[in-house]
């Protein structure tokens, strides 16, 4: 059990080093699904880590066991008041104003622009011949999504670009006190007023996005001006780390899969079973923590009140006990339920517009894949993988798509 807990240990402190992820989840799987590692514990198995999240003394609040929040700057004390940071009653009194945003009829009014602006990226990449998909679409696209959901227009995709960029970097990497702290409260300060002048048009001429419902709601003292920016800091946080790593995952797997680019433009709507089959393996949210202000029975194996649970769901997305042959990428399989959205009163809002955009792209590859040859070089051995531990993914994807020789010759 110490050679697990070493091998653990050395990938939650340096997960770029670990060349295998899957061969360490099938140990922990195997021989500890819930391993006591120090001051925390594991859980890797699908069930316990449900057991987890239903527990009513599971907290994301770090402070109901004692411990501190992290970071000392402006942004992070208002990501510190995002939905997925709260619990209890302000927990459901902000994902009740949130649910509204996030309809079914409010989604199928944003997918037209989200489906549109996939195609309208896809379309020169392609033409091109060869493109990086992380930084050429699965990065920007996440940020048109978020605008689509705030109701911005495209032309302030660059500035909600750096927003973004700014956003992720301070929940990764928090900074204490110091230069760089300031610079970020500057930044943060720029964003603030952004939101205000929008919030400020909104109120002149209501629409039914999210800031609109946010600006009513704050003028009724249902929730202050630190939650209304947490809702939209929130939006771009999620969309750039866990959409974009989604967005590579599925097609690295479309892309590298004999014959699926041709299933999906015969069967155009399987890109969705690609695109949440690929984030039951490639599993963009790596793991997720819990404070436990209640026991909890997982097995054998009793966690005590006030300990942490880090719950590493990229390994219960690979349980056996769960999913038949769980390391095989198969679209068509029976089982669902994984957990790459969560689980739960903390299950992703935003997982039916991630899916929406997802299955966009794949039938735009796919459709294109008819004409061009799509191809990569990057496989599991040369991968760069996300070298954050709670977010999974690739950093780069290299895809080449030059005309097929077959319909080149038949030109000619």
């Amino acid at each position: 059990m110490d050679s697990l807990r070493h091998e653990l240990t050395r990938f939650i402190q340096q997960p770029a080093a670990q060349q295998d992820p899957p061969a360490l989840y099938r140990r922990l799987l195997t021989e500890a699904p819930v391993l006591d590692l120090g001051p925390l514990y594991v859980v890797s198995g699908h069930q316990e880590i449900l057991t987890v999240l239903m527990n009513p003394g599971t907290n994301v609040d770090p402070t109901t066991v004692g411990l501190p929040r992290a970071g000392n700057t402006a942004l992070l004390r208002v990501v510190n008041r995002m939905l997925p940071m709260r619990d209890g009653a302000d927990h459901t009194r902000l994902k009740r104003l949130a649910t509204a945003a996030f309809s079914h009829r409010r989604l199928e009014q944003m997918r037209e622009r989200i489906e549109g602006t996939a195609a309208r990226l896809l379309a020169p990449l392609i033409a091109a011949g060869s493109f990086e998909l992380v930084a050429d679409l699965a990065v920007p696209l996440p940020v048109a999504v978020s605008c689509a959901i705030l109701d911005v227009p495209d032309s302030e995709q660059d500035r909600i670009t750096g927003w973004a960029s700014l956003v992720a970097r301070a929940m990764l990497d928090p900074f204490g006190d110091g230069p760089e702290a300031a610079e970020i409260d500057a930044e943060f300060a720029e964003f603030h007023a952004y939101v205000e002048e929008l919030c400020a048009a909104r109120a002149a001429a209501p629409g039914d996005d999210l800031i609109s419902r946010l600006t009513a709601a704050r003028g009724e003292g249902r929730l202050d001006t630190e939650e209304l920016l947490a809702f939209v800091v929130m939006l771009l946080a999620n969309g750039l780390e866990t959409l974009t790593s989604g967005l590579a995952v599925a097609a690295w797997e479309l892309i590298r899969t004999p014959g699926l680019t041709a299933r999906v433009r015969t069967e155009p709507a399987l890109a969705a079973a690609v695109f949440d089959e690929a984030q039951r393996l490639g599993s963009p949210v790596r793991a997720s923590a819990r404070a436990l202000t209640r026991e909890v029975a997982l097995g054998d194996t009793v966690v005590p009140a006030g300990s942490v649970a880090m719950l590493l769901y990229a390994a219960a997305n690979r349980d056996p006990r769960r999913f038949a042959d769980p390391d095989r990428f198969d679209p068509d399989r029976p089982e669902r339920g994984h957990l790459a959205f969560g689980h739960g009163p903390h299950h992703c809002l935003g997982a039916p517009l991630s899916l929406i955009a997802g299955s966009a792209v794949l039938r735009g590859l796919a459709e294109a894949d008819a004409v061009r040859e799509l191809s990569t070089t990057l496989t599991d051995a040369t991968a760069r993988r996300n070298e954050q531990f709670a977010f999974g993914g690739v950093r780069e994807l290299p895809v080449a798509c030059p005309p097929r020789t077959e319909l080149m010759e038949v030109a000619a």
